[in-house]
């Protein structure tokens, strides 16, 4: 079992999870630490619950993360792959981090579809070599 003292017990945006943290045991004092998780992954299934692959992939990250198969900076990377240009998703994710770890975003860019359309209406089919 790990010692409360090593970080784990402290959950980003000053929300303490006693009993252990992002993985340990939980305990009735960590009621409002639940109901954020379960207010996030409400979020996340309702955001790609039309894609069974992220919500899987999803789940293995967090269960890496529980066991310890991956270290936090695995952890930051496959979230913001995986949500990529759902900024709400992947700030939102800090929640599970340990005190001292956060995942910022660009807010200046836009989400990958954005991208696709704007490529699609600056540059029209056959338009290409027009005056």
């Amino acid at each position: 079992m790990k010692a409360e003292s090593d970080g784990q017990d402290e959950m980003a945006g000053g929300v303490a999870a006693e009993g252990g943290g992002g993985g340990g045991e939980r305990s009735t004092s960590s009621e409002a630490t639940i109901n954020a998780a379960e207010r996030y992954m409400k979020e996340v299934m309702e955001t790609f619950g039309d894609q069974e692959e992220k919500l899987v992939m999803f789940r293995e990250i967090m269960n890496d993360f529980r066991t310890e198969r991956t270290d936090i900076a695995g952890v930051v990377g496959r979230v913001k792959e995986l949500f990529k240009g759902h900024n709400n998703l992947i700030e939102g994710f800090n929640f599970f981090l340990p005190k001292g770890y956060e995942i910022t975003v660009d807010k200046h860019q836009p989400p990958p579809e954005t991208l696709e359309f704007i490529t699609l209406v600056k540059v029209p089919e056959g338009a290409h070599g027009l005056n």
